[in-house]
C-alpha cells in the first residue's frame, strides 16, 4: 500500500539534515534536504493528483488506476503545466503551489547536477520551508480546484493542448467551473 504521508515524511526527513545551533552540517546534507524538499511537493502533487481523479478511500478506489495516476507524473510536464496555471485562473492556493514547485524543481536540479553549488543552511531551511508551506496549501485547495488542477497537470495530449487554447481564447468553459 501506498504511503500516504510521503509528502510529510519527506518534509521532515529534510527537517532532520538540518539541524539547528552550532552542529556542523555538510554539503552533501544541505543538498539533500534542498532536493528532499521538491521531492516532497512532487508527491504531494500526484497524492492529490490520484486522490482527486481516483479516489481516496483505500477500501472502495481502484488501486491499480491509483498507481497509475500517482505515477503518471512527469517532472517536466508537471513544471510546464505549473508554468501555465496562472493562465488558467486558478486559485491562490494552487497558483501559490505552482510557483513554488517551480522554483523548488529549479533548486533541486542546481544542488543535484551543479558541483559549484555551495547553499547555505539558511538557504536549505528556506527551501523546506516552502515545501511545507506548498504542500499545505495544495492540500487545503477545494476538491473541485484539486480535480482541475489535477487534470491539467496530468493530461498532456494534442486533444488537451487544443481544448487548452480554447479556454485561453475564452472559446470554451474553464477548468474548474461548473460545467467545465
Amino acid at each position: 500500500m501506498p504511503d500516504e504521508q510521503l509528502a510529510e515524511s519527506l518534509i521532515e526527513t529534510a527537517k532532520k539534515l538540518l539541524p539547528e545551533g552550532d552542529a556542523e552540517i555538510t554539503q552533501a546534507d544541505l543538498r539533500r534536504a534542498i532536493s528532499t524538499a521538491y521531492y516532497a511537493v512532487f508527491h504531494a502533487l500526484a497524492r492529490v493528483s490520484a486522490n482527486s481523479l481516483v479516489g481516496d478511500d483505500k477500501l472502495t478506489r481502484p488501486n491499480k488506476a491509483w498507481v497509475e495516476v500517482y505515477r503518471g507524473l512527469a517532472h517536466g510536464s508537471c513544471k510546464d503545466a505549473c508554468g501555465k496555471a496562472k493562465s488558467i485562473g486558478f486559485p491562490a492556493e494552487i497558483e501559490g503551489f505552482s510557483d513554488n514547485f517551480i522554483q523548488l524543481q529549479v533548486a533541486r536540479k542546481r544542488v543535484d547536477y551543479d558541483p559549484t553549488c555551495r547553499p547555505t543552511a539558511e538557504e536549505a531551511r528556506q527551501w523546506v520551508a516552502i515545501a511545507e508551506v506548498s504542500t499545505n496549501k495544495l492540500r487545503s485547495a477545494d476538491r473541485k480546484d484539486k480535480i482541475a488542477f489535477a487534470t491539467w497537470v496530468l493530461i498532456t495530449s494534442p486533444g488537451a493542448s487544443l481544448a487548452r487554447s480554447a479556454v485561453r481564447d475564452n472559446v470554451g468553459p474553464r477548468l474548474g467551473t461548473p460545467g467545465g
